[in-house]
């Protein structure tokens, strides 16, 4: 079958070493990280790039639910397929389970290499808010925005080497008034997802020319994900 990979740039570190050791050659296709914070942007220009793909019989998504921005999609003729996963954190962290163990000793802030260079990320957030109003409101800003959190983690998935990345991760988090940890991620779900087989159990599977609905996304085995990682 005719298949290609069209994925949130992110995760392209991770999926391009996944490809990489999965010997996979499908072309890639990617999306900007910077249009998460609004759902019907994300939306809307994921369904721009399906209706591009042309002469394929399977679509590999990488993205996960992504608040839920997939409702709505439509492939064209051709079969889509994307993991069961709330976003790509719980992707890179091997498994919701994983994600919630991290949660539950203190509140983390994840953050990977994808997230850092992305378009828009906490940091680049700082700075903004920093230029428009000041260092004392913005520490009361950040204070109250992550009162939640106490830590900044940064996801060691294997892709990349740390050492350019560890500084600059300690700077802000003692901007941030926040601890720092190195978490032990993983690329072994993005092998699969590339790899295959694609099971009812682990993925998403949407046949040609059906529209992605909320009880594709909110199954039995995904319901406790997407509750616990909104309550």
């Amino acid at each position: 079958m005719q298949t290609v990979v069209l994925a949130c740039h992110t995760i392209h570190d991770e999926l391009e070493k996944a490809a990489r050791e999965t010997n996979c050659h499908y072309p890639f296709i990617w999306v900007e990280s910077g249009l998460h914070l609004r759902t019907e942007v994300l939306r809307r220009r994921l369904q721009e790039e399906l209706d591009k793909i042309d002469g394929v019989d399977r679509v590999l998504f990488g993205f996960g639910f992504c608040g839920n921005s997939v409702v709505g999609l439509t492939p064209r003729n051709f079969e889509l397929i994307f993991p069961k996963v709330d976003d790509c954190i719980t992707l890179l962290l091997g498994s919701y389970e994983m994600r919630k163990r991290y949660t539950e000793q203190g509140g983390v802030y994840f953050l990977t290499k994808g997230w850092l260079e992305g378009e828009l990320n906490i940091w680049k957030e700082y700075q903004s808010v920093l230029e428009r109003f000041g260092p004392e409101k913005t520490e009361r800003i950040f204070r109250i925005m992550l009162s939640h959190y106490r830590s900044l983690g940064l996801i060691d998935t294997g892709a990349y080497d740390l050492a350019g990345l560890v500084p600059h991760v300690e700077e802000i988090a003692a901007t941030l008034n926040l601890e720092h940890r190195i978490l032990p991620g993983t690329i072994d779900r993005l092998k699969s997802f590339l790899s295959g087989p694609w099971n009812e159990e682990d993925y998403v599977i949407i046949p040609p020319f059906t529209t992605i609905e909320i009880s594709h996304v909110c199954t039995g085995s995904t319901a406790p994900m997407l509750q616990g990682l909104t309550s």
